[in-house]
C-alpha cells in the first residue's frame, strides 16, 4: 500500500517538471505577454488612513491674529466705536493734539470736559457727540476728531472649519477673512448657509459662494465684536455638468431653479445649447425622470437634492459636421467640416504639422452604415505635395489619427537583451538583434514576426527590412521546440511504465 502512494506522488511531481515546460515551449510568446509577466512589477503599497480629528481645545488657545491692512476705508458712517479705539482730537491753528482711546467702559476722557460716550456709537454719531459736550468748554476753538488706530476685537469661528475658535481681528474685516483665518471650510461644511449670530439680534444668513462667483458684496458683510461665525454642515447637492464653465457639485438653497446654480456654475459657454438644458431627478422609488426644457424655463425650475443639470453641446446636435483630428502637434480635437472637403482643402486648417509625426502613414478611421469601421491608410505628405491622387473625400464622424514618429526599433522574444535599439534607416533586422546581444540560444534570427505601430504583423528573418518604430518578435527555433516536446513525451512514457511495473509488483 506504501509504495502505491509513493508511485502515485512521484506521478505528480514528473507531471510538473517535465509536461507543463514542453508544453510552454511549444507556444509562440507575444511582446505583450511577456510585458504581463514582469517580475519588477511590484503592488501598490495600501496606505493606512489616519484620522486628522483631534479632541476640540479650540475655547482655550490663543486666538489667530490676522494681520493689519484693510480691503477698504473706513466709512465713518458704518464704523462701529468698541473699547480701544484710539483717536486723536486735532485744535485747528494751535497745533495742539489730544489722544482720546475708547476706555472698557464704552467712554473716552477728554481734558476739561470729562467722559464722552463713545461705544456703539458710529464714528460720525460720535464726532456730534463731541460737538455737543465741547461746545460749552472749548468756545473759541475750532477742532476735529480723527480715528487713528482701530481696537482689535476677538471674533468666534465655529463649526466646519479647519481650526474653530476666536480670531482676533483688526476692523474693517470682512467675512470670508475670518473663515480663511480659522483654516477655511472643511470638506463637510458649507459655503452657502453660514450663519452669523449676534444676542439681542436676528440671525444673518451669509452665501459665499454666491460672493465669489457673482461678486455680491452683501454676501461678506464686514464684521465687529461680539459676533459668531458658524459654518454648518453641507446641505443639499445638484450637479451641474456640460457646457458651463465651472461644472462640479453645488450646494443647493430652498427654492433655488436650474438657471441659479447654472450662474454659479459660471454661467454657459458659447457651445451650450440653451433650448434643450436637462434636469435629471431620481425619485424615492429609484425611477429617473427627465425633463427638457429651455433657458425660460430654467428659471422657474425648482431644484431638489441629488438632481442632475445637464448643458449639452449644440456642436453634438445633427446638422453640425466635423472631423476629430489626433496627432500632428497642430489642432487637436474636433474640427468642423464643410460639405464636400476633402483632405487637400481641410489641412491647411490644421495650423501646424510637425516633422515629429509619421505623415505618411496616417489613418483615417471611418464608421461604415452596418455599424462597422473601416481604417484607410493616408498618405499627408504626398497630399502636401499637391499629388492629387493621394486626396481623398472626408465624412462627418471621421477620426484622423497622425502617428508620432518612434526613433527607435524595439527587440524583443528570444535575444540576449530585449529593448528598445536606436532606428537607422536601412538596417535589417538581423543588425537590429545583433545590438541586443543576439539571440539565446533557443532563438533564431530565421523565424521572426515584425510588428508595426499599429499592430500589424508580418513574418521576416535576418534580411528583413524594419521600419521605424517597428516591433521585432524573436521566436524559438523549431528544433528546440520539437525537442522540448519529444523529452516530454518520453518522460511521460517512461512515467507510465514505471508506474504501471510498480503496481504490477504490488499485485
Amino acid at each position: 500500500m506504501l509504495i502505491r502512494v509513493v508511485a502515485k506522488l512521484m506521478i505528480v511531481v514528473m507531471i510538473v517538471t517535465t509536461v507543463a515546460p514542453a508544453v510552454v515551449d511549444a507556444q509562440t510568446v507575444s511582446p505583450t505577454s511577456r510585458r504581463d509577466r514582469d517580475p519588477f512589477r511590484q503592488p501598490v503599497p495600501q496606505v493606512p488612513v489616519t484620522s486628522d480629528i483631534s479632541p476640540d481645545s479650540t475655547l482655550t488657545r490663543m486666538p489667530r491674529m490676522i494681520p493689519s491692512g484693510f480691503d477698504s476705508p473706513i466709512d465713518p458712517k458704518t464704523y462701529v466705536i468698541g473699547p480701544g479705539d484710539q483717536f486723536v482730537l486735532f485744535f485747528k491753528g494751535t497745533g495742539r493734539e489730544i489722544p482720546l482711546r475708547v476706555l472698557p467702559e464704552g467712554t473716552v476722557l477728554v481734558p476739561n470736559a470729562g467722559m464722552v460716550r463713545a461705544a456703539g456709537l458710529t464714528i460720525e454719531q460720535f464726532r456730534a457727540e463731541l460737538v455737543r459736550t465741547l461746545s460749552s468748554f472749548y468756545k473759541s476753538s475750532e477742532y476735529f476728531c480723527e480715528l487713528v488706530t482701530p481696537r482689535t476685537f476677538v471674533v468666534y469661528v465655529l463649526g466646519e472649519v479647519a481650526n474653530p475658535g476666536p480670531v482676533a481681528m483688526l476692523p474693517p474685516f470682512r467675512i470670508d477673512t475670518a473663515i480663511a483665518a480659522a483654516g477655511g471650510v472643511t470638506a463637510r461644511g458649507s459655503e452657502r448657509a453660514i450663519q452669523l449670530r449676534e444676542t439681542g439680534k436676528p440671525l444673518v444668513s451669509v452665501d459665499l459662494v454666491k460672493f465669489r462667483r457673482l461678486g455680491d458684496p452683501v454676501m461678506n458683510p464686514m464684521l465687529h465684536e461680539g459676533q459668531t461665525v458658524y459654518v454648518p454642515s453641507r446641505g443639499p447637492t445638484v450637479d451641474v455638468i456640460g457646457e458651463v464653465w465651472r461644472t462640479g457639485t453645488y450646494e443647493i438653497l430652498p427654492e433655488e431653479t436650474v438657471m441659479d446654480l447654472i450662474a454659479l456654475a459660471g454661467g454657459f459657454t458659447t457651445h451650450a445649447k440653451t433650448d434643450q438644458i436637462v434636469l435629471e431627478k431620481l425619485r424615492e422609488n429609484d425611477e429617473v425622470t427627465i425633463t427638457k426644457m429651455d433657458d425660460a424655463f430654467a428659471k422657474t425650475a425648482i431644484v431638489r437634492d441629488s438632481d442632475v443639470i445637464v448643458v449639452p453641446d449644440k456642436r453634438s446636435f445633427p446638422g453640425v459636421d466635423f472631423v476629430r483630428v489626433q496627432g500632428g502637434g497642430g489642432r487637436d480635437g474636433r474640427i468642423y467640416l464643410q460639405d464636400g472637403e476633402t483632405l487637400q482643402t481641410f489641412m491647411p486648417r490644421f495650423v501646424r504639422l510637425r516633422n515629429d509625426f509619421d505623415l505618411s502613414h496616417a489613418r483615417i478611421e471611418r464608421m461604415r452604415g452596418d455599424g462597422t469601421f473601416e481604417f484607410i491608410t493616408v498618405d499627408l505628405a504626398k497630399i502636401l505635395d499637391g499629388q492629387a491622387s493621394a486626396d481623398i473625400p472626408l465624412q462627418s464622424g471621421d477620426v484622423l489619427n497622425i502617428p508620432r514618429l518612434e526613433d527607435v526599433v524595439f527587440v524583443v522574444g528570444e535575444v540576449m537583451r530585449s529593448g528598445e535599439i536606436d532606428f537607422q534607416r536601412g538596417l535589417p533586422a538581423g543588425r537590429y538583434i545583433a545590438m541586443a546581444g543576439g539571440p539565446s540560444d533557443a532563438g533564431s534570427v530565421d523565424r521572426l514576426q515584425i510588428f508595426d505601430s499599429y499592430g500589424n504583423r508580418r513574418t521576416g528573418n535576418r534580411d528583413s527590412v524594419v521600419y521605424r518604430g517597428e516591433t521585432i518578435l524573436v521566436k524559438r527555433r523549431k528544433s528546440v521546440i520539437f525537442g522540448n516536446v519529444f523529452i516530454g513525451f518520453v518522460s511521460v512514457t517512461s512515467l507510465f511504465l514505471s508506474v504501471y511495473a510498480v503496481i504490477r509488483a504490488d499485485d
